[in-house]
């Protein structure tokens, strides 16, 4: 219950959080000076950007909703550190991500790529051979991982062009 309430709490934070960015980047059309192209430009990749961002913040609070919210979940003790260094790694390689909107140098995403791996082998290890209904919980909690990581490597890629 307690963990439901603060998901749903989580995702309308992050929803009102990126309509009132959009609402901001919005408001630069009515701003003029000497960065008007510069501040344009952050704009169209913010409006760009937002969405992708968006599905990625929901989907990682459903993946944590997931995690507390089915009776029975819970992983074993490596396949729980698999997830901390997948946590780990995404937090590092969206933190990099908006190192690089702010003209930071910043790593990549090699780290992250290695955690995936890791915690899809991690996974397939200790689930391999249990009841289907333990291999279709662990299947799902994977493919959100996943998409996860299809987000974040897309976004990552698409701003490493842009900027």
């Amino acid at each position: 219950m307690v963990a439901s309430q603060r998901g749903y709490a989580l995702r309308e934070t992050i929803n009102a959080n990126f309509d009132n960015v959009r609402s901001l980047a919005d408001a630069v059309l009515f701003e003029f000076g000497s960065s008007r192209q510069q501040d344009l430009a952050s704009r169209d990749r913010i409006r760009q950007w937002q969405p992708q961002l968006r599905m990625l913040f929901l989907t990682r609070i459903a993946l944590w909703k997931y995690r507390f919210q089915l009776p029975g979940f819970e992983p074993s003790k490596p396949v729980a550190m698999a997830q901390q260094e997948f946590d780990h790694h995404l937090a590092t390689t969206l933190d990099g991500m908006a190192d690089r909107m702010e003209g930071k140098p910043s790593e990549g995403s090699d780290n992250f790529r290695r955690s995936v791996k890791s915690l899809d082998q991690t996974i397939r290890t200790y689930y391999s051979g249990k009841s289907h209904e333990v291999a279709a919980q662990f299947g799902a909690f994977l493919s959100l991982s996943r998409r996860i990581e299809s987000l974040t490597l897309s976004l990552d890629e698409e701003m490493q062009r842009k900027m």
